[in-house]
């Protein structure tokens, strides 16, 4: 927790660099060796930071009109930070160059953040069916190996008569549990990697699945028991807890930034944000483009490149030939 606290207020120092107002010729610092104006102080702030504080102001501008954050979850998420940090959360916020009202700024962005993942991330569809899997836990085991072919293979000797257990031993890759004749023992939904999990939910008992990809390698699975959770509330009930869980996968793998990225790009986009300032202009251009936009513009791009490569080449060629004639 202390290294997510650590990011955000990294964030909000850099937010601070623009809050300094008054006249431009007044000192903000005073030295024998020279004093340091608003003005210059605004200046470096700017080249030095100036794209990313105009991102983060655009960021909780756009999300703040479609979402809340009271002060009361402000409060909480900033309770629950000082109280992980302990007496040592003061010293934490003054190493980091932060107020405790710049901090709770910093936290003001990040729920902002929070609630549009929640929103527009995680699909009602997928969060409906969390909650049917989640009643219900399952004994299985399987086989990891590298590629579909052995996979299959796999399957051929289990369904011609081998044992699983046997098979397993032999050919799983998954140290843990191949020792084990393949098996994972009792699982519930959202421990096993999503196409895994998926695919054992799908399966009738004791019946193999096909090969089923994921980052691992190729699974053979087999769900050998299942059965009920008890305590599992109404969906209105358990809801909001899901989808804290499924965006704290999206947060582990990487996945929300970009989604983020994407969601804030797209209603910059709706909102009609624009810039006067030539500095800031290109930096807007990109924080407004989606992920999707910016892979189209790579792939015209090359294409564009390749489609010029052997024009270039027969001009050179043709160079070459005029100089050997001369």
């Amino acid at each position: 927790m202390k290294k997510t606290v650590l990011s955000l207020t990294l964030a909000a120092s850099v937010l601070a660099l623009g809050a300094c107002s008054g006249g431009d010729s007044k000192a903000i610092v005073t030295s024998k060796v020279g004093d340091i104006s608003v003005a210059d102080f605004n200046e470096k702030a700017k080249a030095l930071t100036g794209s990313y504080v105009m991102q983060q102001m655009v960021t909780e501008k756009v999300l703040a009109d479609k979402y809340e954050v009271t002060d009361k979850e402000i409060k909480e998420a900033y309770d629950t930070t000082a109280s992980q940090f302990g007496d040592g959360f003061t010293q934490a916020l003054a190493e980091s160059g932060l107020t405790e009202q710049g901090f709770k700024d910093s936290l003001r962005v990040q729920l902002l953040q929070e609630k549009a993942l929640k929103d527009q991330a995680i699909k009602e569809e997928d969060v409906k069916k969390y909650y049917e899997q989640m009643k219900t836990e399952l004994n299985g085991r399987h086989i990891l190996v590298a590629d579909e072919k052995t996979a299959k293979e796999v399957i051929e000797k289990i369904k011609g008569g081998a044992k699983f257990e046997d098979v397993a031993k032999e050919y799983s890759t998954d140290t843990g549990s191949a020792q084990k004749g393949g098996e994972l023992g009792w699982f519930s939904v959202g421990s096993m990697v999503d196409e895994f999990n998926d695919a054992a939910y799908a399966l009738e008992l004791n019946t193999l699945s096909e090969p089923v990809k994921s980052s691992f390698g190729y699974h053979v699975i087999e769900i050998t028991d299942k059965r009920d959770v008890k305590g599992v509330g109404s969906f209105k009930d358990e809801e909001e807890n899901i989808r804290s869980t499924m965006l704290s996968k999206l947060n582990q793998t990487g996945e929300a930034q970009t989604i983020l990225k994407d969601i804030v790009a797209k209603m910059a986009k709706d909102a009609d944000v624009k810039t006067s300032d030539k500095d800031l202009k290109e930096p807007l251009k990109f924080f407004t483009t989606t992920s999707e936009e910016q892979a189209k513009a790579a792939e015209e791009a090359a294409k564009k490149a390749e489609e010029n490569a052997p024009k270039e080449d027969s001009e050179d060629k043709a160079e070459d030939t005029d100089k050997e004639s001369k």
